[in-house]
């Protein structure tokens, strides 16, 4: 028995790097039966236990407790818990200046989804040679997050951002089309990832990762590449506690009139008042009810 780390999962074979190199193993009947609802026994980045056989098979035996776990809702109603991730410390949420147009709502679901993982948070806008970065980005900088200027074309903040992965187990995550393999193939050339055509006609990438996949970083640490999900619930947040998640709405919140105050239209609210004199940024704000009403609601979410 020896203990490795899951770097891919494929159907239900799960590929471990081990100290004795890659092993592909299946499981058995007695994992199969312990199996939770429709999660596998073991996600991306686990530490698991396994018997590994001849020819670099083996046989999957045990998941070994987790530190993190960066979760997606699932089930036709959101229902059911998927672990997109496991022992992850960081989360880059990666999107475009341009083609396609930069969803702000999707950003603030990968930063709440991360920092509800208790994970390190920190944006990439790629693609800044086809047009300058948005005004928005200005608001999560002030919200504390590291943002990150890059061009896989030119190289341009592709250093930075090597800096603040390196060492670190980090997680790619954005829509299709932002240009997450491009940013990998220059972070990282000798992986040579796919990059898939952008479409001209509706201006959405394919999906060129089909599955969540760890890579090693050559000076320490990995990345873990995530597809382009358009359908992303939140999974593990109460709408009691999703304030906590936007750093510049939680800072203000012992100033609101009302201790159970939801920062909508109730009086006294101090988060409200801040967006009217331009402290908090409107648009932010707007994501946050957005989010609150659809944790209030139990309704299916999106990206966009």
């Amino acid at each position: 028995m020896v203990v490795g780390r899951v770097v891919r999962i494929v159907g239900n074979e799960f590929h471990v790097e081990t100290p004795q190199g890659l092993v592909r193993c299946t499981l058995t009947n007695k994992v199969r039966r312990a199996r939770e609802g429709a999660n596998k026994p073991a996600a991306v980045g686990d530490e698991v236990e396994v018997e590994p056989g001849e020819a670099g098979e083996g046989v999957f035996l045990k998941t070994l407790p987790r530190k993190t776990k960066l979760c997606r809702a699932k089930g036709s109603e959101g229902q059911l818990e998927g672990v997109l991730v496991a022992n992850a410390e960081q989360v880059l949420a990666v999107f475009s200046a341009r083609s396609p147009e930069p969803d702000f709502r999707a950003v603030d679901r990968a930063l709440v989804m991360g920092e509800a993982g208790q994970m390190k948070c920190a944006i990439a806008i790629n693609k800044v040679d086809l047009a300058g970065p948005p005004p928005e980005v200005a608001a999560y900088r002030k919200a504390g997050y590291p943002v990150f200027e890059t061009c896989a074309v030119t190289g341009k903040g592709v250093d930075e951002v090597r800096a603040w992965i390196k060492g670190h187990t980090t997680v790619l995550m954005g829509p299709s089309g932002v240009g997450k393999s491009s940013l990998l193939n220059t972070i990282e050339p000798d992986w040579k990832r796919k990059v898939g055509a952008l479409s001209g006609k509706i201006e959405e990438g394919r999906h060129t990762t089909t599955w969540v996949e760890m890579l090693p970083l050559e000076g320490g640490g990995w990345i873990v590449d995530t597809p382009g999900i358009e359908s992303f619930g939140l999974w593990g947040i109460s709408s009691e506690d999703l304030s906590a998640f936007f750093p510049e709405i939680h800072a203000l919140e012992g100033k609101c009139r009302f201790g159970n105050c939801r920062h909508i239209s109730e009086p006294g609210c101090a988060i409200k008042a801040a967006v009217e004199r331009g402290e908090v940024n409107t648009k932010r704000w707007e994501g946050y009810r957005g989010l609150l009403k659809e944790l209030q609601g139990s309704e299916g979410p999106s990206w966009k």
